[in-house]
């Protein structure tokens, strides 16, 4: 018969064990965590014409000046929205692999998610980015390449009908990112499971792209702007080389 010590320690060890085995057979959290708003304002250049922000990441409101729902993210913006035509050609922010597609609910519609490598992007850490709304589900695979400035869907409005929106909807782009020291992810229904990973500004990503190149300055009102990297509609991408670019092509003017 084991003595009291002994007892003692067999139940510690055993709730070590168990708990070490938890912890180990436990998938990665979905980030719940929100980068704050990096204050950015983004500027394009007068020789073209290029779709701006609608509603900024971090916002409150959404573009009609209504109050976002607090239940999501404590009722402030994920992403960045772009108010669009149906059928507007979505580019790749930057080069990448097709890691999942789908049907959203309410709020998320059919969405994309690529995930970018540093070798794809140049910086020290991974890119995933989120396309929401689309008009229908992209016939890209899962594992497929993606070029930077390639189409890889179309802007709809799925996911907002019947709420908010009304029985029209609002037809946009929603793009969010996720920024990450670690390679590894999970999916589960329609998000993505990255440890040590959180909510960007989705402008963080064009400064980042940008600061080789000191595109970024301070603005007289002291607020930070970031010139943005495009591509043309005739298919150009500025500057030339540029590993990142806006999600919707620019008309030259």
């Amino acid at each position: 018969m084991l003595s009291t010590r002994a007892l003692f320690l067999f139940i510690v060890v055993t709730g070590v064990f168990l708990l070490l085995s938890n912890a180990l057979a436990r998938p990665p959290s979905r980030t719940g965590d929100m980068a704050k708003p990096s204050g950015l304002q983004p500027v394009f250049p007068d020789k073209i014409r290029c779709i701006e922000i609608a509603s900024p990441y971090g916002s409150q409101t959404r573009y009609d000046g209504s109050r976002r729902p607090k239940f999501r993210f404590g009722g402030y913006h994920g992403g960045i929205d772009l108010s669009l035509t149906e059928g507007t050609p979505l580019l790749a922010i930057a080069s990448g692999t097709v890691v999942k597609k789908g049907g959203g609910e309410r709020m998320e519609g059919n969405f994309l998610w690529l995930r970018h490598t540093p070798e794809d992007t140049g910086f020290s850490y991974w890119v995933y980015s989120k396309y929401q709304h689309l008009q229908s589900l992209p016939e890209l695979q899962i594992g497929a390449k993606v070029r930077v400035g390639q189409v890889i869907a179309y802007s709809g409005k799925t996911g907002t009908t019947g709420g908010h929106y009304g029985t029209n909807g609002y037809p946009h782009l929603h793009l969010s990112t996720l920024k990450s020291s670690n390679d590894k992810y999970q999916t589960k229904g329609s998000n993505m499971l990255v440890p040590d990973s959180y909510l960007i500004d989705p402008l963080m990503i064009y400064h980042e792209a940008n600061s080789k190149l000191k595109e970024s300055v301070d603005s007289p009102s002291g607020k930070k702007t970031i010139t943005i990297p495009y591509k043309t509609t005739d298919g150009n991408i500025w500057p030339p080389g540029m590993r990142v670019v806006w999600p919707v092509a620019c008309r030259p003017r």
